[in-house]
């Protein structure tokens, strides 16, 4: 075999040099990226909770959350962390949960509640808004109310960051396992779209995909101006701003199951496709920097596999290195997702993650132009 290829490399056209420098270079930036980000982010130190007196604002915004405050609101008012309160703001409900409010802040002093008094356009943003005007405490993190209570060390571990001098500390939320292709689908994508984030804020090039379990100094909040010039957006809220504040230096990530988050979602279909719309239009209000990284890791994905069946098809004298190529890789990938899985807590995802990792990039692609397609076509008609 070696003989046989070193005979060979003197018969190559330039064509075939292309090719074969191509593929060495997707593989190489794949396995970079692999290493440095991913990696990066499966391997790093997360600091002990401490004893950090850090005050905090929790808060929820709801619309027809009846239940789920009923049976989750409890607990959050309950948590050992003796220094935060609970902010809840009303999206205008239909349902009882004004009523349940009314009766839990009677019960739990820490309880604060507030809401909008009508049905608005852009609600949800005015509801975020509103709860961060009426935050008593400078560090705020926003939960869902179907989230159940997080480990005792979430909040402590929150502190311990913000202690270190971060102004924005990111942390991990997924949703129960459940039933279903796409509910298996919105985890996997969850997962791949939070550790993604994680990782780029690790190497310098911060950017938040989720304003879940994201604590931030909500004075930035209004230095930047809230939701000025982007309040029209529809798929994406806190995300957009803190995004607009988030620095290098000043961001911590929490990739450990006990500052994870998880809530109680049914996922579909169109929850899926959702999840990636907001996806798309989070990062396209990122820098050009950020986007251009994030280019060349995408189309590192989309270029590794064609490339190289191009080469089998084309040179089939190289199938063993192609194979010891792919094996390294694939070992590599399956050890770093195999420990993001696990420090996270997520159960059952492994193959379908592997799967998925290789595979979604192209459907992503075709997801993707739809949107926008969609979009374009909406705004021709309007």
């Amino acid at each position: 075999m070696p003989d046989e290829l070193i005979n060979f490399f003197p018969t190559l056209e330039v064509g075939a040099w292309v090719l074969l420098g191509l593929a060495a270079a997707v593989y190489l930036l794949r396995i970079g990226y692999d290493i440095l980000f991913w990696g990066r982010t499966a391997f790093c130190r997360v600091a002990p909770p401490g004893a950090a007196a850090v005050q905090f604002t929790v808060f929820m915004v709801e619309r027809n959350e009846e239940v789920n405050l009923r049976q989750n609101l409890p607990s959050w008012l309950t948590m050992s962390y003796p220094h935060y309160e609970v902010v809840v703001v009303d999206d205008f409900s239909e349902d009882h949960s004004l009523a349940t409010l009314g009766v839990l802040r009677q019960q739990y002093s820490r309880l604060k509640m507030t809401g909008l008094n009508q049905e608005t356009r852009f609600s949800g943003k005015l509801a975020r808004n509103l709860a961060l005007k009426a935050a008593a405490h400078e560090v705020v993190v926003l939960v869902d109310p179907a989230a159940g209570v997080p480990d005792n060390h979430w909040l402590p571990l929150l502190a311990s960051s913000v202690a270190a001098g971060k102004k924005v500390v990111v942390g991990y939320w997924g949703i129960t396992p459940g039933k279903g292709f796409f509910h298996r689908l919105f985890r996997t994508e969850l997962f791949f779209q939070q550790t993604e984030s994680m990782a780029y804020c690790l190497n310098g090039l911060p950017f938040v995909i989720t304003e879940e379990n994201v604590a931030f100094a909500k004075q930035a909040y209004f230095e930047n101006g809230g939701f000025a010039g982007k309040i029209r957006e529809e798929y994406a809220h806190l995300e957009l701003v803190i995004n607009s504040f988030v620095r290098r230096k000043q961001t911590a990530v929490l990739p450990v199951g006990n500052a994870t988050v998880r809530k109680a979602l049914n996922a579909g279909r169109q929850e899926y496709l959702d999840l990636l719309h907001r996806s798309f239009r989070i990062k396209s209000y990122l820098s050009f920097g950020k986007k251009l990284v994030l280019f060349f890791d995408q189309l590192s994905y989309l270029l590794l596999l064609p490339v190289f069946a191009l080469v089998l098809i084309l040179y089939p004298q190289f199938w063993l290195v192609v194979s010891v190529l792919l094996f390294l890789k694939i070992t590599l990938y399956s050890l770093i997702i195999n420990r993001l899985l696990n420090r996270l807590t997520e159960p059952k995802l492994f193959l379908s993650s592997l799967l998925y990792g290789f595979l979604a990039p192209y459907g992503k692609l075709v997801v993707k132009w739809r949107f926008y397609r969609a979009r374009q076509q909406r705004k021709w008609s309007s």
